[in-house]
């Protein structure tokens, strides 16, 4: 079993690895232990239980292992989407308001994965940001967004 890297390599597109995983989740699901009679159920694998084995260890490793690796994916995808937003010119508000959050929190998210790409060309030399690449994005981050966003403060006097 290799790890998510060897999973998601070059070899498997990601809609490949991501009907797999949906395969072996679903599977997962419909294999589960009989559950005891309470009352009708509507879950679609009610009547699958029983009819398909379970996951084998190398199965179940691989729907780990395919679990991370899209995740990570998709993870990189947001925020090469926020490259590109960035480049067109959203701002830090649509570009939170897009992912349900503040623009300071989407801020400092990125800032984040910027540090984390750094790190991973650090210890691989082949992924993510070199030292130019991490500038460039810095740059194109641009200042920390003021303030939270949602929160109104007000000067009391000390009395």
């Amino acid at each position: 079993m290799t790890g998510w890297h060897g999973l998601l390599g070059a070899e498997i597109p990601i809609v490949t690895a991501v009907t797999r995983l949906d395969f072996l989740s679903r599977r997962d699901s419909a294999a589960g232990v009989e559950r005891p009679a309470a009352g009708p159920s509507y879950s679609w694998t009610d009547h699958l239980r029983g009819q398909v084995e379970p996951l084998d260890l190398e199965e179940s490793l691989e729907l780990l292992g395919l679990g991370v690796g899209v995740a990570r994916r998709a993870y990189d995808a947001q925020h090469r989407g926020i490259h590109a937003a960035l480049r067109a010119g959203a701002s830090w508000e649509r570009i939170g308001a897009v992912l349900g959050t503040t623009a300071l929190t989407a801020w400092n998210g990125h800032q984040r994965w910027i540090e984390e790409q750094v790190e991973l060309f650090e210890s691989t030399g082949r992924y993510g940001l070199d030292d130019v690449g991490a500038v460039e994005a810095l740059h194109l981050a641009g200042e920390r967004p003021a303030g939270l966003g949602y929160v109104t403060r007000t000067a009391h006097p000390e009395g």
